[in-house]
C-alpha cells in the first residue's frame, strides 16, 4: 500500500498541469474574443496580436518554412554560429572527446554543490508549465488592467513559445542525441540509449523557449533599456542551468538559443507587418561564363 505522505507530490503535479491547461485555454480564448468587433463599433480589422492565437500559430508554420527559414539561412549572424555549434555537437562523441564534451564535463565539475540549487531554480523557471502559468496569468491581469502593451507582449510570447515547442520536439525526435547524464557522450541517432540515459538532448527546449519569449519582450520594450538586459540575461541563465545540471551539452543550448531568438524575431516582424532586412548576408559565388569557379561571399550593410 502506498504511503499517504507520498501522494501530495503527484497531486501537486496534476494540479500544476491542470492550472497550466486552464490558463492556456483562457489565453487562447482571450486572444480569440479580442478580434471580435461588435456591430455598433468600427469595423477596422483587429491588430495582428489580437487575432486567434492558434490560427496565428498555424499560419506561422507555413511562413517559417516558405519565407523565414530560407531567409535566415542567408544571414551570417544566424548561419555561422549555428554551423559552428552543430559541428561541435556532431564531433563530440568520437573516440577522443570533442570540444563540446570536454566543455560540458568542465562545466559539470565547476557547477557542483551549491550551484546546483540555483541551477534547479532557473531550470524550473524555464519549464513549459511554468512559462504557460506566468504568461497566462500576466496576460489576463494585463487585459483586466487595460495594459495593452503587456497584453501584446504576452500574447506574442505565447505564439513564439508554441512554435518553439513544435520545432524542438521535431528536432529531438529526428536527432536522438544522448544527454550528458549517466555517461552520455552526445551521440546522435541513438534508438536505445543506455541505462539512465536519454536521447532527447539536441537542441535545448528550455533555451529555445526562454530565448523566444525573451526576444519578444526585448523587442516590445526596446525603449526601456533594462528590459532587454533582464530578458536575455534570464534566458541565458535558464540555458546555463541545463548545462550545470548535466541535462545538455553547450552546443544544445547555443542551437536552442539561436532558434528561439529567430522564432521570437519572426513573431515580432509579423506583428509589425514588415519584413526584416538583414544587416549581413551569405551568398554563393559562381564564376561567369562557365569557368567552374565557385565560393561563398559574406557581406554586411553598415
Amino acid at each position: 500500500m502506498r504511503s499517504a505522505r507520498n501522494t501530495p507530490g503527484p497531486i501537486r503535479r496534476r494540479g500544476v498541469r491542470l492550472v497550466s491547461i486552464l490558463l492556456a485555454l483562457c489565453l487562447a480564448c482571450s486572444c480569440a474574443s479580442a478580434g471580435v468587433v461588435p456591430d455598433d463599433e468600427s469595423e477596422e480589422p483587429a491588430p495582428y496580436w489580437r487575432t486567434n492565437l492558434f490560427r496565428r500559430f498555424l499560419s506561422d508554420q507555413r511562413y517559417l518554412v516558405t519565407t523565414w527559414w530560407p531567409r535566415e539561412m542567408g544571414r551570417g549572424g544566424f548561419t555561422i554560429p549555428l554551423a559552428l555549434a552543430t559541428t561541435a555537437a556532431v564531433t563530440s562523441g568520437g573516440v577522443e572527446p570533442g570540444v563540446d564534451l570536454r566543455l560540458e564535463r568542465s562545466i559539470g565539475r565547476w557547477s557542483g554543490g551549491r550551484q546546483s540549487g540555483v541551477a534547479g531554480a532557473f531550470t524550473r523557471l524555464g519549464d513549459t508549465r511554468t512559462a504557460v502559468v506566468l504568461l497566462g496569468t500576466t496576460h489576463l491581469i494585463a487585459r483586466w488592467g487595460g495594459n495593452e502593451r503587456l497584453s501584446r507582449a504576452t500574447s506574442l510570447s505565447a505564439e513564439a513559445l508554441l512554435s518553439s515547442g513544435l520545432y524542438n520536439l521535431a528536432l529531438k525526435r529526428v536527432t536522438r542525441r544522448t544527454r550528458p547524464l549517466a555517461g552520455g557522450r552526445g551521440d546522435f541517432f541513438v534508438d536505445r540509449p543506455g541505462d539512465g540515459q536519454s536521447a532527447r538532448s539536441f537542441p535545448s527546449g528550455h533555451a529555445m523557449g526562454a530565448f523566444a519569449v525573451a526576444t519578444v519582450f526585448a523587442e516590445e520594450y526596446r525603449d526601456r533599456r533594462w528590459v532587454p538586459w533582464v530578458a536575455y540575461s534570464t534566458a541565458g541563465l535558464v540555458g546555463s542551468s541545463r548545462m550545470s545540471l548535466g541535462r545538455h551539452f553547450p552546443s544544445d543550448v547555443v542551437v536552442g538559443a539561436l532558434l528561439g531568438h529567430s522564432i521570437g524575431r519572426m513573431v515580432w516582424s509579423r506583428e509589425r507587418g514588415v519584413e526584416e532586412r538583414p544587416l549581413d548576408r551569405i551568398e554563393p559565388i559562381l564564376e561567369p561564363d562557365g569557368g567552374g569557379g565557385y565560393g561563398i561571399a559574406w557581406s554586411r550593410r553598415w
